[in-house]
């Protein structure tokens, strides 16, 4: 299944590459979770989860398809390189004495958080499909669990979770093409 829809979005079968993104969500935050130890008390694994997404929208076309498994370690490839970059940035905020910018990461939560980045944030939300931002608006900014997303929009928690591992794709991609330009 993987191998089949790297091969669609490879080109420019957007569900392709939503599907393929959204297909691992689950076992991927599981991956992040055990991964992030002590930073667990300074960032969320959804942003782990959506920064993770976006640099791996970034570096889409040179990833290859080997084998079995192969986009899974490429991801987690990807999350452990971010929580390394994250992790080495908490620590030399820790031996500085002069304020920092607050965090490395550039996931949707944290985003809104900064100045800087809201209303880019506002723009990519509003560029979304009614179920994408519903779904986040739900997730993230109403603190709502996947069950009790699931409950309002009337979905299992499995749905939920695909839903919302697409529609952070999507706020990514929306996100990237507005810092561009």
């Amino acid at each position: 299944m993987t191998r089949i829809l790297w091969r669609q979005a490879r080109t420019g079968d957007h569900l392709a590459y939503e599907r393929l993104f959204s297909l691992h969500v689950d076992r991927v935050l599981v991956f992040i979770r055990a991964r992030l130890g002590k930073l667990r008390e300074k960032i969320e694994p959804d942003d782990v989860l959506q920064d993770a997404y976006l640099s791996a929208h970034r570096s889409f076309a040179d990833f290859d398809y080997t084998d079995n498994g192969s986009f899974l370690r490429w991801l987690c490839r990807i999350i452990d390189n971010r929580l390394r970059d994250t992790h080495d940035y908490f620590m030399a905020k820790k031996r500085q004495t002069v304020a920092v910018p607050k965090s490395a990461l550039t996931g949707p939560v944290t985003a809104l958080h900064r100045v800087e980045n809201r209303e880019c944030v506002e723009r990519a939300l509003q560029q979304l499909s009614d179920e994408h931002e519903e779904v986040l608006l739900l997730r993230y900014f109403e603190g709502l669990s996947a069950e009790e997303t699931g409950r309002r929009m009337k979905r299992s928690a499995g749905a939920v979770r695909n839903l919302t591992a697409r529609a952070l794709v999507a706020l990514g991609k929306h996100i990237s093409s507005d810092a561009k330009s």
